[in-house]
C-alpha cells in the first residue's frame, strides 16, 4: 500500500506535446480556486466511485450463471474448500477449465473463505475491483500525461461504457477486472522506473533506485499474467507509452535500448503465452484449422475489429455470446480491411503533430491480437469482455482528439462540460440497463438470443437452465422449441434425451441418446445417461455395461457427483431385483464418488456396509 501511494502521488517529470488540459490549454489542475489539484483529484475519485456503485450496485442481488460460474465457483470443489494448503497447491498446478490463472483462483477461494459460496458477495467484489480500476485509470493517465480532465474523461468512459458490463457482472470474469488492476499498477511502477532513469542524483534508498522499480514492474506484471494471460501485450503498450507520453522513443535508434531494458518483461510474456496455449489445448478449447480455416479466421478478425469500433460508438444489442461468422461476405471483409488501413494511414500521417492517435490506435489493434481469433479459442466470433483493456486505445484517441478540437475552435468551457455530463449520463443509463440483463441465466440467455442469430451454444445452455430450475413440463416444452430449431448435434440429442428421461419417456430418451452416440461415440457422459435410463427401466445388464463403458473412457466429461448419481440409480435398481451384494458394491462406489450423496451412504449402511 505504501508503494502504491508513493506511485500515485509523484509528479511526472515529462512535459510533452500533450500537456495541455481541458479547456483552451488552461491547466485547471494547476490553477488556484476551487478546482485546485487536490480538490480536483478528490472530486474525480468521489464521482468515479459514486458512478460505479450507482450503475453496478444492482448486481449484488444477482445469481450465478450456468456458463463458467459453475466450473469456476459453485461446482468447483477446490474453490468451495476456501483458502487452504491443498487448494493453493491446486491453484498453481492445475490446468482447469482450459486455463492457468492461479491468482484468479486464489481470489475466488478468498471470497468463499470470507463470505461463503453465495453469489452476492462475489458480485460485490467484482464491482469493488472495477471501481478501483476506474480510479487507477485516472491516476495512471494523470501521472503519465500530467493532465486532469483528459485523464478523468478516459476514466469515466472506462467506468461507464456498456461493453464493460460483461467483465464486471460476470463472476467468472473476475480474471478480467483483477488482471487489469495489475496492468495499471505495472504501468505506474514502470513510470516511476523511467522517472528515476532521468535523475542524476539519488538519496541511496531502495525506493530511489531505478533497478528496484524495474523489478517491481516485472513482479506486478507476473502477478497480472497469473490472473489472466491476456496481459501478454503489456510490454508492447509500455513501448507505446515511451513513444507518446514519455517521449523516449523518437527515432528508430531509440527502439533497441527500450526493448533491451524490457527483455525480462518480454520473457514473462513468452512464458505466459506458452502456458496459456498448453492450458487451452489441454482442455480442448483450441479450435483446429479443420474446424475453422485460417482464411475464415483472418476474415472474421478484420470484420471483428470494425465491429468493436462500432460497438464503442453504438453499444446496442450487447449479449453474452456472439457466434463465429464463417461467411461475413466479401464486401464486408474488403470494406473492413479498407477502413482499418485508412485509419492506420491517417494516424501515421499525423504521428508527429498528434502522437496520441498512432499510440491509441496501435494500443487498440495490438491488445486485441490474443483474442481476435487467429488462434481460435472456443467458437465465439467476438466478446464484450475483450474490450476491457483494448478500448483504452480508442478512449485516448477520442479524448485527446476532442481536446485538440476544443483548443482549435475555442469551444466554451461550459459547452464542453455540458456535453461531457450528457455523454456520461447516457452511458451510465445504458450500462445500468445492460447490467440488469445479468440477473440470472434465464434473463441473460433470453436477451442474448433476442439480439443474436444461430446462437446454438446459448440455446443449449438455456435448456440446461430450464432443466435445472424450472418445472420439468415447462422445461420440456421450451427446450423442444429451442432445440428443434438447431441443426442435429450430440449436445442437442443429449438434452432432449434428458428431458424425456425426466418425464418418464424412457424409450424416447434412449433413442435420443443413441442418436447422440452416432454423432459422438466417444462421449462418456452419454453412456452415463443411458445407464441411468436403463436402470429406471430395469434393464440391468445393459445399464451396467453402459456404466462400465463410461468408466473406461475417462474423457473428463463426467463429474464425480453425476457418476455417483448413476451408480446410485443402478444400485437402487439391482437391489429391487434382489441382488444385494451388487447393490452394496455400487452404493459404496456412489458414496466414495460423492460423500454428500447421503442416500448412498444410508442405503449402504442399511445393507451392512461395504464388504
Amino acid at each position: 500500500m505504501a508503494i502504491f501511494l508513493y506511485l500515485t502521488t509523484r509528479t511526472s517529470p515529462y512535459n510533452s506535446t500533450i500537456t495541455y488540459d481541458f479547456p483552451h490549454n488552461s491547466r485547471m489542475s494547476k490553477t488556484p480556486g476551487f478546482f485546485n489539484d487536490n480538490r480536483s483529484l478528490l472530486l474525480i475519485v468521489l464521482l468515479l466511485t459514486v458512478a460505479c456503485l450507482a450503475v453496478y450496485g444492482q448486481v449484488i442481488g444477482f445469481d450465478f450463471i450456468t456458463i463458467d460460474d459453475r466450473q469456476y465457483v459453485y461446482e468447483n470443489p477446490a474453490v468451495l474448500s476456501g483458502l487452504n494448503a491443498r487448494s493453493i497447491y491446486w491453484a498453481f498446478t492445475a490446468f482447469y477449465s482450459s486455463n492457468w490463472h492461479p491468482v484468479t483462483w486464489l481470489s475466488h477461494m478468498l471470497d468463499v473463505t470470507l463470505f461463503g459460496p453465495d453469489a452476492g458477495p462475489m458480485h460485490a467484489v467484482n464491482v469493488v475491483i472495477h471501481t478501483i480500476n476506474s480510479i487507477l485509470v485516472y491516476l495512471v493517465f494523470r501521472r503519465f500525461t500530467d493532465t486532469t480532465w483528459q485523464s478523468a474523461a478516459v476514466a469515466f468512459l472506462f467506468a461507464l461504457h456498456p461493453a464493460h458490463v460483461e467483465s464486471v457482472a460476470w463472476i467468472a470474469e473476475r480474471k478480467d477486472v483483477l488482471s487489469t488492476t495489475f496492468w495499471l499498477l505495472t504501468m505506474l511502477a514502470y513510470l516511476r522506473y523511467t522517472e528515476l532513469l532521468s535523475k542524476t542524483e539519488s538519496d541511496g534508498s531502495l525506493l530511489s533506485r531505478s533497478a528496484f522499480w524495474l523489478a517491481v514492474t516485472c513482479v506486478l506484471f507476473a502477478v497480472g499474467l497469473m490472473a489472466k494471460s491476456m496481459l501478454v501485450t503489456l510490454p508492447f503498450v509500455l513501448l507505446l507509452c515511451d513513444y507518446w507520453a514519455l517521449e523516449r522513443l523518437n527515432k528508430i535508434k531509440d527502439l533497441w535500448p527500450l526493448v533491451k531494458e524490457k527483455l525480462p518483461i518480454f520473457a514473462l510474456t513468452v512464458a505466459s503465452s506458452i502456458a496459456a496455449y498448453f492450458a487451452q489445448a489441454s482442455g480442448g478449447a483450441v479450435v483446429s484449422l479443420k474446424t475453422i480455416s485460417f482464411a475464415d479466421r483472418l476474415s472474421n478478425a478484420g470484420v471483428a475489429y470494425v465491429k468493436y469500433i462500432a460497438m464503442l460508438f453504438y453499444p446496442a444489442k450487447l449479449g453474452l455470446q456472439y457466434p463465429f461468422d464463417e461467411g461475413p461476405g466479401e464486401l464486408a471483409v474488403i470494406g473492413s480491411v479498407a477502413l482499418l488501413i485508412l485509419i492506420t494511414a491517417f494516424c501515421w500521417h499525423f504521428r508527429e503533430q498528434h502522437r496520441y492517435l498512432l499510440m491509441g490506435w496501435l494500443w487498440f489493434l495490438g491488445t486485441l491480437v490474443p483474442v481476435i481469433g487467429l488462434v481460435q479459442i472456443g467458437l465465439q466470433g467476438m466478446a464484450d469482455r475483450y474490450t476491457y483493456v483494448p478500448y483504452f486505445g480508442l478512449f485516448i484517441m477520442l479524448v485527446w482528439g476532442v481536446a485538440d478540437l476544443v483548443k482549435r475552435f475555442k469551444i466554451p468551457q461550459l459547452a464542453v462540460a455540458a456535453a461531457a455530463i450528457a455523454l456520461m449520463a447516457t452511458l451510465g443509463t445504458l450500462t445500468y440497463v445492460q447490467a440488469g440483463k445479468w440477473k440470472n441465466s434465464e434473463t441473460l440467455y433470453e436477451h442474448t438470443l433476442a439480439v443474436t442469430s444461430n446462437n446454438y451454444f446459448l440455446m443449449n445452455n438455456l435448456c440446461y437452465y430450464y432443466v435445472s430450475k424450472r418445472d420439468i413440463n415447462v422445461a420440456e416444452r421450451r427446450c423442444t422449441e429451442l432445440l428443434e430449431a438447431m441443426p442435429p448435434s450430440a449436445e442437442v440429442f443429449k438434452i432432449l434425451g434428458e428431458l424425456r428421461n425426466e418425464t418418464g419417456k424412457f424409450d424416447d430418451a434412449l433413442n435420443y441418446y443413441d442418436a447422440a452416440l452416432r454423432i459422438n461415440p466417444n462421449w462418456a457422459i452419454l453412456y452415463i445417461d443411458r445407464s441411468i435410463t436403463l436402470s429406471k427401466q430395469g434393464r440391468m445388464d445393459e445399464a451396467e455395461k453402459a456404466l462400465l463403458k463410461a468408466k473406461s473412457m475417462n474423457d473428463g466429461s463426467v463429474g464425480r457427483p453425476f457418476a455417483a448419481r448413476a451408480c446410485f440409480e443402478f444400485a437402487a435398481a439391482v437391489e429391487k431385483k434382489g441382488q444385494t451384494d451388487k447393490a452394496r458394491d455400487y452404493y459404496n462406489q456412489a458414496a466414495q464418488l460423492d460423500p454428500n450423496l447421503q442416500e448412498a451412504a444410508t442405503n449402504l449402511q442399511r445393507l451392512g456396509g461395504p464388504k
